[in-house]
């Protein structure tokens, strides 16, 4: 999964694209909460296996919440996490050919993204300014969410700094990866607003023990 920062990165370039009146906040509330329910992973990501491969199943959510996309910027945000996380896991297994049961591969993960929340910030422009939901409503029966602790767990994204060093993301890859969510989403959202089909989970998927 993408961090935290990286989809406030995403999130920042797809202002411009949200309906008309959407809450600015709650949309940026929705892309970081997420992952505000670290002990329900699966349930918070809509984690499922379609035909024996893993993948976040947006469709269910959209079953759940679509009537909501367009005008709750919560939902909207939510949504979109779930798409660029989709993203993430499809450039991660299938272009950059990582293999996360590689010895070491979630600390050095995790290491390289608190070297680049800074360099993220600095690049994009990010502010930890706006009013975060209080509540997780009306998203509340997907995962128990720790709606109290976002700015605290947003302000050590702002303040904690980093290795001097990339263990093995780079800013390069960062940036790639942001440049192909955004892309999606906006894709996404376009056909939204024009009533066209949405991303289909089965064509985003991942082995269940990716090479």
């Amino acid at each position: 999964m993408a961090s935290r920062i990286m989809h406030l990165a995403a999130a920042k370039q797809l202002l411009g694209d949200l309906p008309c009146g959407m809450s600015v906040p709650r949309f940026l509330t929705g892309e970081i909460m997420v992952d505000s329910a670290p002990a329900q992973r699966t349930l918070s990501h809509f984690l499922t296996l379609l035909d024996g491969r893993k993948t976040y199943d947006i469709a269910c959510f959209r079953a759940a919440y679509g009537h909501l996309l367009l005008t709750d910027g919560l939902v909207m945000g939510y949504y979109m996490h779930l798409l660029q996380d989709l993203v993430f896991r499809d450039y991660m297994y299938h272009t950059l050919r990582f293999n996360p049961r590689s010895p070491g591969y979630l600390t050095g993960l995790h290491s390289d993204y608190r070297r680049l929340n800074q360099l993220l910030i600095r690049h994009f422009d990010l502010h930890n300014d706006f009013n975060i939901a209080e509540t997780a409503e009306p998203l509340e029966a997907i995962a128990a969410f720790d709606m109290s602790g976002l700015p605290s767990a947003l302000t050590e994204d702002f303040t904690q700094p980093g290795a001097e060093e990339a263990f093995f993301f780079t800013m390069d890859m960062a940036l790639h990866y942001i440049g192909r969510a955004v892309a999606k989403c906006r894709e996404e959202l376009h056909a939204m607003k024009q009533g066209m089909p949405l991303t289909d989970p089965k064509a985003w998927t991942w082995q269940t023990d990716p090479v």
